[in-house]
């Protein structure tokens, strides 16, 4: 897996632009002075933060027409960079990216590969046993997404087809519990861009993912309108950073930063970026507002669970 940095001030500065400056820290999450970080200690040491990211989960995390990392999660984990950054008063941060894919990303984490992962992290009691989360930084569900034409429009009709996922993410939970009620053949792949290509092409007849994710592929397809996103939502996911549950000192900084991000226009302002205008040399707009569940997020940040 190939790593590469940038400065995290030029890194800011491109991804996060003219954005206004961060509230006031939230009281609940002040982070006790004596506390000692592994993380921390390990950035002052090598002056570098290494951050996990998607190549193909757009608009959260994803490799942009130059190849760089982009997207929603990334911003917020540079956010987190500065802080860690100025925390610490470097006068110079290197970030340090690693593409991971779903089914990687626990053990990238586990291991220390990483410092923190940029992406829709599901938060789960069962992935809470080796890792921890942030406070959730966006709300989604998972459905299906199939062919216009297919006639599929629920797990109802699968009986026979074949239903795809990516290996290690929310959906392949979700496909592997209901593969004998609903008679379906499972096939698992290891992102979500080799997912949608297997949908593409034929040989899947559905894809079951977070919503939010089938929508960012389904807009980057060579025509989005051949592509449907259907069926009641399987699940409501707490989509979150994802990091060391070694380290509560690191987790803290991560949640008071982004609970600062929260209580002001930035992160209205990155969800508009991200969500609802054009994305690269294609334009792709996936004109996506914030629902409800996302504003509950933001105006009460948590690190809840879904199950």
């Amino acid at each position: 897996m190939p790593f590469f940095a940038v400065p995290v001030r030029a890194a800011m500065f491109r991804r996060l632009g003219a954005f206004a400056s961060l509230a006031t820290v939230a009281a609940a999450f002040a982070m006790p002075a004596q506390a000692q970080s592994p993380v921390l200690q390990k950035i002052r040491d090598t002056g570098t933060i290494t951050l996990g990211y998607r190549e193909s989960a757009l608009p959260f995390s994803f490799a942009d027409d130059k190849g760089q990392p982009a997207g929603y999660a990334v911003d917020l984990c540079l956010r987190v960079a500065e802080a860690a950054k100025q925390k610490l008063g470097l006068p110079e941060l290197k970030v340090r990216w690693l593409p991971l894919t779903p089914q990687n990303r626990v053990p990238a984490v586990v291991n220390g590969l990483v410092d923190l992962d940029c992406a829709p992290n599901t938060n789960t009691l069962e992935r809470q046993k080796q890792v921890a989360f942030s406070v959730s930084h966006y709300v989604s569900t998972v459905r299906l997404l199939v062919r216009a034409d297919s006639g599929i429009h629920s797990f109802a009709d699968l009986r026979g087809k074949t239903v795809v996922t990516s290996a290690g993410s929310t959906g392949d939970r979700h496909v592997r519990r209901l593969k004998a009620e609903y008679g379906y053949r499972d096939v698992y792949a290891k992102d979500h861009g080799e997912s949608f290509l297997l949908l593409e092409s034929g040989r899947a007849q559905a894809f079951v993912m977070d919503d939010v994710l089938l929508a960012g592929l389904r807009a980057r397809a060579k025509d989005p309108s051949q592509y449907v996103i259907v069926g009641p939502a399987l699940s409501v996911e707490q989509n979150a950073l994802m990091m060391s549950k070694a380290d509560p000192a690191w987790k803290q900084l991560v949640d008071q930063t982004l609970a600062k991000m929260f209580a002001g226009p930035d992160i209205a302002a990155l969800q508009k970026r991200w969500f609802q205008e054009a994305i690269g040399a294609r334009g792709v707009n996936l004109a996506l507002v914030p629902s409800d569940q996302v504003r509950a997020a933001w105006k009460h940040p948590s690190d809840a669970v879904t199950e």
